[in-house]
């Protein structure tokens, strides 16, 4: 069983899977279009890559915030005041 965050915090298990979704997901699509217009690898093609990975990351870990341990948006934990 895993462990959910609760509600305004985060752990290792969160932090992980979103830089982990959001590399994946920036470098395949990244490197998808880099591909599609001929484009060769420089800093200026993998720039934006990098900065859409980054923004997906911290999508994902403001989502695990704002979430309590039963995925439930903007609401206390279960059984606290």
């Amino acid at each position: 069983m895993t462990i959910k965050s609760k509600y305004l915090t985060l752990n290792a298990r969160d932090i992980l899977i979103g830089f982990l979704l959001a590399f994946m997901t920036s470098v395949l699509t990244g490197v998808i279009e880099i591909l599609n217009n001929g484009a060769i690898f420089t800093w200026m093609t993998i720039r934006p890559i990098l900065i859409a990975g980054l923004s997906a990351a911290l999508s994902y870990l403001v989502k695990c915030l704002v979430t309590n341990s039963k995925d439930e948006f903007f609401t206390k934990e279960p059984g606290t005041g």
